[in-house]
Formats: C-alpha cells, structure tokens, sequence
C-alpha cells in the first residue's frame, strides 16, 4: 500500500510528506512527557480483567504509565501528522517541477513503503499497551505483529525504552 501510494505522489511530494512523518514524531517526543500525566483525568486506564498481561511487550509494574505515555505519543503524533499533511499538501504544486519521472515515481515509493511501515509500527506498539484480550490476543497470536513490534531495527529498542523503561 505504501509503495503504491509513493510512486503516485512521486519522490518529490512524498519526501514532503516523511518530512511532515519526522516532524510530528519530534513533537509527539518532546512533548508527550507533557501531556501523559494530563490524560488520567480524561482517559480512563482499562483493567486488566481476569489478570490479563500484556503478552506482546515486557511485562512491567508500571504498565498504566506506559499506557498513558503511549497514548498521549500517540495523541500528538496523529495530531502533528494531520497538520503536516495539510501543509504538504498545499505544497502539492513541487510535486509538478520538471525532473526524470521513473525516479521520481520509484524513490516516492520506496520512501512511502517506509512511512506506511513506520506507522503501522507505532499503530502495533500503542496497540499493545492496551490491556484488553480483545486487542491483545491477535496481537500475540500474530507472528508478523511480534516481529514488527519486537525487531524494528533502531525503533524497537527507542520506543520500548521511551514508553516502558523509563518508568524503572
């Protein structure tokens, strides 16, 4: 699906758009800290049921932080990404400068490949912080969810420390 939508948008607009991917991942990073303790009046943290665990991540004695650290990343991630989507595509019209079209359309749909897969990674991380079986049990039962999860090279070891371990 990324490849695809990157070779339609080109190198030129969809470097735009991971531009805008990087961006608001730099300020959900920065200010997730911020708004974490904030969301435990508004969000309510789902019990564990039964005893449920989180079976894709590390277990942890902490896990409604976690869970709250997630969801305010994730809160201003989507919502950075909305606005840089707006203002790339108000940009739309570099997208149409003259330059070698095959490369263009290829590099576009490498690097859309990249984005896709980058959110749905963080999609599978925040997802596995929920302590519901629903959410959980397809999770864990999923072999290319865990391998995402757990084997992203560079963001499974940031994201794991930013969002579990540095409560410890």
């Amino acid at each position: 699906m990324g490849l695809m939508i990157g070779l339609k948008r080109g190198f030129i607009l969809q470097f735009i758009h991971m531009t805008g991917f990087l961006i608001a991942f730099i300020v959900a990073y920065n200010y997730y800290d911020q708004l974490a303790p904030r969301l435990k009046l508004w969000v309510p943290y789902p019990s564990f049921g039964d005893g449920e665990t989180i079976k894709l991540l590390i277990e942890s004695t902490n896990l409604d932080e976690a869970y709250y650290r997630a969801i305010a990343f994730a809160v201003l991630f989507f919502a950075a990404k909305i606005v840089m989507q707006v203002i790339g595509s108000m940009l739309d019209f570099v997208a149409q400068l003259p330059i070698l079209k095959s490369v263009n359309r290829w590099a576009g749909g490498a690097l859309g490949f990249i984005e896709v897969y980058l959110l749905l990674f963080l999609l599978l991380y925040v997802s596995a912080l929920v302590p519901m079986s629903i959410i959980q049990q397809p999770l864990h039962d999923s072999f290319i969810a865990s391998l995402i999860v757990k084997h992203t090279p560079v963001l499974s070891n940031f994201v794991k420390h930013m969002l579990v371990q540095y409560m410890a």
